[in-house]
């Protein structure tokens, strides 16, 4: 009998370790009292452009969900939320978003045309305050490939996975789930930094066309130990 239950209790302890494991670190499931605002704890990079990005970004309220809109007219303006995250422990991103209208003729490789329908940013500390390390992950409004990857024409530490396109569908929720620390291993190797920030960013100044995304629940995920 005895038996039994050490045994009993060692196997509850090691669900409730797994169970903390799998716990999520919620970066932001977005707030019913800020609707028709931007989200509290975002910003953009200095006070005037926070400003800017008040018409660009708003929380949208339907039922007893809030998300986040965006809507680009001509604008590039990104806003961010300052989260220390250890990729160690929490190596997944997942978020769900959609879009609504596509930026056409974007496209993540050059300058004239750097436009994103949609963007997530994970961004790592760095001396180099004006370069610092980042992995986009884009739906974009070209043709580029669902996976392929790319560099920022802006800034060379800025790194860019496709993970939608131009042939994905419109106006539906779609899930992405990444994994962070794989490739940022793939990008700069082993010396593995936490996450400082989590940026968006919807844009259209260099096609100046519209483009119109929406971004919800984005959740760190840890790993089973």
């Amino acid at each position: 009998m005895k038996f039994r239950s050490l045994l009993f209790s060692l196997l509850i302890l090691a669900m409730s370790t797994l169970v903390f494991a799998d716990a999520p670190l919620v970066v932001e499931r977005f707030s019913l009292g800020d609707g028709g605002k931007l989200p509290r704890g975002w910003k953009s990079r200095n006070d005037e452009m926070t400003e800017k990005a008040s018409s660009v970004y708003k929380v949208v309220v339907e039922g007893e969900n809030a998300y986040l809109m965006a809507h680009s007219k001509g604008e590039a303006i990104q806003i961010g939320k300052e989260i220390e995250i250890d990729l160690n422990k929490y190596p997944i991103l997942r978020w769900t978003w959609k879009v609504d209208k596509l930026c056409e003729g974007g496209d993540e490789r050059y300058k004239e045309t750097g436009d994103s329908a949609a963007g997530v940013y994970v961004v790592f500390p760095s001396w180099k305050k004006w370069n610092p390390k980042a992995i986009k992950y884009v739906w974009s409004a070209s043709d580029l490939p669902v996976g392929s990857k790319t560099k920022s024409p802006y800034a060379s530490e800025t790194k860019i996975i496709i993970l939608q396109n131009k042939k994905s569908p419109l106006g539906k929720w779609i899930q992405e789930k990444v994994n962070v620390r794989a490739d940022y291993e793939s990008f700069w190797g082993k010396k593995l930094k936490n996450v400082k920030l989590i940026g968006i960013m919807t844009d259209s100044d260099n096609t100046k066309k519209e483009a119109i995304a929406a971004y919800d629940d984005l959740v760190f995920e840890g790993k089973c130990l």
